[in-house]
């Protein structure tokens, strides 16, 4: 690789001058793209083809504006710093070029570039909403609202543009003579406005506005804005409470960023058709833990509300799956949403029953469907309905006037946040364990959703379903949709990542880590997501309270349900000291290391802190279990690893007696049966009475199989919810060794 004696690089963050910038393209092209694609994530062979493309274009746009800049001693755009791949602090996303340097008045100013080697005959028409375009007939994201997110984020949220109160700006170069008319048309006239685009043939207008805006380098502030890091509070709960209180129509609680954006002007695309049309919709987004699911979706609801909703109408409403999501929804609602009506627009999945309970059920429409046709009667069970007839049901109700407050297309729009957790007993392998508030015989709560309203858009992802009646998948929602003449829309958001410094690569080891084949890619995310194991719980409390003094107070202390709830359910935020603890564990010398589980009388007081409570005064007085925490986020997690899950020789066992979760009764039931007919039939040997431990990959016992997985999908959300660090106390000795060797860089 050939480096000339003058270049100047900070290779670690790909920080150039454009002079030099410059050199390197024309003088060794090949290891400037090498260089570039050695950023900690993987570059695509078809991203290095794009570079290959643009950078020596974008060197002759600044080399065109180094020579329309006069130059004044050393003062000149020559020594403005750029950044290639710029990685935006706390997110996935990456900056195709950043300039950073001083203005005309000596202040700091950053332009944004986004680069795209679109071909001339891509075929190109206008978006159908504003931030779309259809790009070789597919609707994707314009440019130029991707950009749009990239300098709004940077402005509301990167630390070195808060401190020296920069000026930060973007555009879009598109690296070849593309026609430009359609991504100029409305409905993106107004935002190619702001956020100007070009290409090849009106690079000397582009040279003019890096110029108009950037005169000379300033070394000192690029070194802070590559080390910038991303300055706001990221519990979305309080920054839901600041934009209600605030009522500002143009403000958002988060900005969204690339799929994100996407998925956001899709939705409110297809919410201006269904406005004007009148037909029903389903919208399914997935993503992966910390995508922005729920960032998205509050965005949404907000921006609906503000757009659509009429007053006291309810027709815009947000929808949890959980009494964790409901209590802190209606804290914050209630406390700060009366301008949209908000305690009107917040309801329960379990809400959406037409009215049948158990009672119900059992005194009037049990023998009104016997009398009808016997198959609506349980064989297994004489008082209880099959579920597979629910609709049957609903119809006799409606037309018996036995619903109350159910009607088709009661809400214009239903945003439904962590749909995996709606209950479906139609589903294959449902578990019917007791669940408050919901009759079984009545169905898919999604089936009811969706018939009651005219649009319904559903956060979701599967891996995050870990108890045994949460059963909607998919594919339920796509033929639930169907069965109701719904038309189905689907966005992803995979690729993105808001939590864990924004590593997708740490979210995949996680997700690998329970597997026969684990990842080894630490080098790529252990510099920015901090993980740390210890010897003792004592040691892992220790590092949060580290953070804690130093003024972050985002921290807490999260379990997997290896114990059970022995305090008393009633006990106060300040808890009885007498009280049986939860966790009880051995600690350093002898000691013992105690603390109680969240209280269940209030999941808001656990993620929010509220204030009066002890958790307010100590955020490391209770254990979070992944119930209460899914969907929310801390900077510092503690995460206590038991007896549930622990490897041997290269293989994961699992603890049956070991897992405390109440609504996996049904699963773990059935694999200690499995275990019990496999030891009358000697397949393996042992005692009746001596049932715990099994091996997670035998064929031969599928209940204890489905037991495994539900537990790796409760530590894949425990261990996905820090934003900056997490430390992990793993009290298997072995295990603790095979994890911190997966950690060697």
């Amino acid at each position: 690789m050939f480096f000339p004696t003058w270049l100047t690089i900070n290779t670690k963050n790909m920080l150039y001058t454009v002079r030099d910038f410059c050199h390197y393209v024309e003088s060794d092209l090949n290891a400037l793209i090498e260089e570039v694609s050695g950023i900690d994530r993987n570059v695509s062979d078809e991203e290095k083809k794009a570079y290959r493309g643009s950078y020596p274009v974008v060197a002759t746009m600044l080399a065109k504006a180094m020579n329309k800049q006069p130059s004044i001693g050393d003062a000149h755009l020559s020594t403005t710093d750029m950044l290639l791949e710029y990685k935006l602090p706390a997110a996935s996303s990456w900056c195709d070029v950043v300039l950073i340097g001083n203005n005309a008045m000596g202040g700091q100013e950053v332009i944004i570039l986004e680069l795209k080697n679109y071909l001339k005959n891509s075929c190109d028409e206008p978006g159908e909403y504003e931030g779309l375009i259809k790009h070789k007939g597919e609707t994707i994201r314009h440019p130029s609202d991707q950009v749009k997110g990239y300098t709004e984020y940077c402005r509301r949220f990167h630390s070195a543009v808060h401190e020296h109160k920069a000026n930060v700006n973007g555009c879009v170069y598109f690296t070849q003579p593309l026609d430009m008319q359609p991504y100029l048309q409305y409905p993106n006239d107004i935002l190619t406005s702001e956020y100007k685009i070009y290409n090849t043939e009106t690079t000397e207008q582009l040279a003019d506005y890096v110029i108009q805006r950037i005169k000379t380098g300033n070394e000192a502030f690029a070194a802070k804005f590559v080390n910038g890091y991303y300055k706001q509070d990221r519990n979305i709960l309080r920054q839901v409470a600041k934009n209600l209180q605030s009522v500002n129509e143009t403000a958002k609680p988060f900005v969204l960023l690339d799929q994100q954006r996407e998925g956001f002007n899709l939705v409110m695309g297809v919410l201006e058709k269904r406005i004007k049309d009148g037909k029903k919709e389903v919208i399914i987004v997935e993503g992966p833990p910390g995508s922005g699911k729920s960032a998205v979706a509050v965005n949404l609801w907000i921006e609906s509300v503000l757009k659509y909703s009429k007053k006291d109408s309810g027709n815009i409403v947000y929808v949890t799956t959980s009494s964790s999501q409901g209590d802190n929804w209606n804290s914050i609602f209630n406390a700060y949403g009366e301008a949209y009506h908000a305690s009107d627009l917040i309801l329960t999945a379990n809400s959406f029953n037409p009215g049948l309970n158990g009672s119900k059920m059992k005194e009037i429409l049990l023998p009104k469907m016997r009398r009808i046709d016997p198959k609506y009667v349980s064989e297994k069970n004489e008082n209880s309905l099959k579920f597979e007839y629910f609709e049957d049901y609903v119809k006799y109700m409606i037309d018996h006037g036995m619903t109350k407050n159910y009607k088709d297309n009661l809400h214009f729009l239903s945003v439904v946040d962590e749909a995996h957790a709606l209950i479906n007993p139609t589903a294959k392998g449902f578990c019917s364990n007791k669940t408050a508030g919901w009759c079984f015989q009545m169905g898919p709560q999604a089936y009811h959703i969706i018939r009651e309203s005219q649009v319904s858009v559903f956060f979701t992802d599967g891996k995050q379903s870990f108890r045994d009646n949460e059963t909607t998948s998919v594919d339920d929602l796509e033929q639930l949709a169907t069965k109701l003449d719904a038309h189905v829309t689907k966005i992803s958001l995979a690729g993105m990542q808001f939590r864990c410094a924004g590593s997708t690569e740490y979210v995949q080891w996680v997700e690998q880590l329970f597997t026969e084949n684990p990842l080894k890619n630490a080098r790529q995310w252990k510099d920015k997501f901090k993980i740390k194991l210890v010897d003792y719980p004592s040691e892992m409390e220790n590092e949060l309270k580290r953070h804690i003094e130093e003024g972050d107070s985002s921290c807490r202390i999260l379990s997997s349900y290896t114990r059970k709830w022995v305090s008393p359910s009633d006990l106060t935020p300040s808890h009885d000291r007498d009280a049986a603890y939860d966790f009880d564990l051995e600690d350093k010398n002898g000691e013992r290391w105690q603390k109680h589980w969240n209280n269940p009388g209030g999941y808001d007081i656990f993620v929010q802190g509220r204030q009066g409570t002890r958790m307010e005064e100590d955020p490391l007085c209770e254990v979070g279990c992944p119930y209460v925490v899914r969907g929310f986020d801390y900077n510092h997690i503690g995460l206590l690893w038991l007896e549930d899950l622990f490897i041997r020789d290269g293989k994961w066992y699992l603890s049956i007696n070991h897992m405390e979760e109440t609504a996996n009764g049904s699963t773990r039931s059935r694999a200690k049966e499995e275990q019990k007919a496999a030891i009358r039939k000697k397949i393996i040997s042992g005692k009746m009475s001596e049932i715990d431990v099994v091996p997670c990959n035998d064929d031969r016992f599928p209940a204890a199989q489905a037991l495994f997985a539900a537990n790796v999908q409760a530590y894949r959300i425990l261990m996905t919810r820090a934003i900056k660090s997490i430390t992990i106390y793993i009290k298997d000795k072995e295990t603790r060794e095979y994890v911190a060797k997966l950690l060697e860089v």
